[in-house]
């Protein structure tokens, strides 16, 4: 017996209803072995003894109203995908934008180096992340301490880390106690690199906190690469430094 394992995408998925609908209608055929559809991702894997097209599974559930399979290797699947992660992410994408926009501006102006460019996103990264988080300090800190290991040990902390981050950004932009600021940005930022890769290896959908909680934004990879960035950022200025 052979078993082909293929991967696509469905369009018109809204509810369990629809999951169920188009799983049974799938498994009474012959050929196909096992049906599995997410939901969340509109994927469907369908498991075969023979290859199945995404024309030949349409003409199966023909007679289901509102849905479409369709390969996810298409491009229309992946610009949908790349759509759908701006969308959910585009809060954080814009605040980097702007951070990234800020830096270069003042960079350029004082005679740009690598050192006065990291040294200045760094600054902008902490006000503007700050200023979000400070918009509801509480909330921030109860989606903080579900995944930032030393939120969950001491609780303020979570309180006081938005008045903490504006401080550094102020010390960054005023060049001012720089061993010490790079030093506690690696701090701080380690931990909760490790409690978001334990949480996203658990698969557990918690929000991110980076952006404060005036939107629902998953923890993600994106949240991990923010973080590594300014550690690595505040390792080159620790080492130029020495």
């Amino acid at each position: 017996m052979i078993n082909i394992k293929n991967t696509y995408k469905v369009q018109g998925m809204t509810c369990d209803d629809c999951v169920q609908t188009i799983k049974t209608k799938l498994e009474l055929e012959n050929e196909i072995t096992e049906v599995n559809i997410s939901l969340s991702e509109s994927k469907l894997t369908v498991i075969s003894n023979k290859n199945y097209e995404p024309e030949d599974l349409n003409k199966i559930i023909k007679n289901v109203v509102n849905y479409y399979i369709e390969n996810n290797k298409s491009n229309k699947y992946k610009q949908d995908k790349l759509t759908d992660y701006i969308k959910t992410y585009k809060p954080i994408l814009l605040a980097l934008f702007f951070v990234v926009l800020l830096a270069v501006i003042s960079s350029i102006e004082r005679s740009f180096s690598y050192k006065e460019f990291f040294r200045l996103y760094m600054g902008y990264f902490f006000i503007i992340f700050s200023f979000l988080k400070l918009q509801n300090i509480k909330q921030f800190a109860l989606s903080f301490s579900k995944y930032d290991p030393i939120s969950q040990k001491f609780f303020n902390f979570g309180i006081i880390y938005p008045f903490l981050e504006l401080l550094l950004g102020i010390l960054f932009i005023l060049n001012f106690l720089g061993l010490t600021i790079n030093i506690l940005t690696i701090i701080i930022f380690i931990p909760q690199t490790i409690g978001v890769i334990i949480k996203l290896k658990n698969n557990e959908k918690i929000s991110c906190a980076c952006v404060g909680t005036s939107t629902e934004i998953p923890i993600s990879n994106l949240t991990i690469l923010e973080n590594i960035i300014m550690c690595l950022m505040a390792i080159y200025m620790i080492a130029v430094s020495i």
